[in-house]
């Protein structure tokens, strides 16, 4: 099989690889515009706030390191502008370490947080280890509790504590997280909509 026939005749169904390479450029044509948007959005709005986005790079294993930028890329120009809009300015945490996220849980700049990984309903696996409640409750009296969002998508699956390692760290009730198992669907649902999803499960829940 030739070059050209692999790439003008064959077919993944009935979508060629030049059908692919325009959703591509449209998909291109329209991410280009809002992501520069977005930037200057970030670049010229004025807080001493922050929110931490956590990208861990353990997805099939500990050295996955593919989806992070995947994951900036996918979720960058929704979460900017959403974060901006509640007054906060962003910082990505690619390939996230244990120390990353105490760095972040110590330092009172950043009043929201956001993980993306795998997890629980008591844990979060950063890329090198992971995290549970008793590492919060370790660090009591070691930081401020945070007035922002608590966002965590990660299954949250039930595990030893009935209380949700987010709410160990957030001073208001503003930890959001799916209900039981959750995959790339949800993940990217959520990256597209600024979280729309996960808050909607979140409700349902307190209702």
């Amino acid at each position: 099989m030739n070059i050209y026939h692999l790439l003008f005749k064959k077919k993944i169904g009935k979508i060629g690889f030049k059908d692919l390479m325009k959703y591509f450029f449209i998909i291109i044509a329209v991410y280009i515009p809002i992501a520069t948007i977005a930037f200057v959005s970030n670049l010229f709005t004025k807080t001493d706030k922050y929110a931490a986005i956590l990208l861990s790079a353990h997805a099939l294993s500990d050295h996955d390191y593919w989806a992070p930028p995947l994951a900036f890329l996918g979720s960058y120009p929704a979460w900017t502008l959403y974060f901006n809009s509640r007054g906060e300015k962003i910082d990505y945490f690619f390939n996230a370490t244990k120390n990353d996220f105490m760095s972040v849980l110590a330092d009172n700049k950043y009043q929201s947080i956001v993980l993306v990984g795998h997890g629980s309903y008591n844990t979060w696996r950063a890329t090198d280890n992971q995290i549970a409640n008793y590492d919060i409750e370790a660090m009591k009296g070691k930081f401020q509790l945070k007035q922002g969002e608590w966002i965590q998508l990660s299954c949250a699956d039930p595990d030893f504590s009935p209380i949700h390692i987010g709410e160990l760290v957030m001073a208001k009730e503003n930890v959001y997280h799916y209900n039981g198992a959750a995959g790339t669907f949800d993940f990217v649902l959520d990256a597209l909509t600024a979280f729309r999803h996960i808050k909607q499960i979140s409700s349902s829940k307190t209702e």
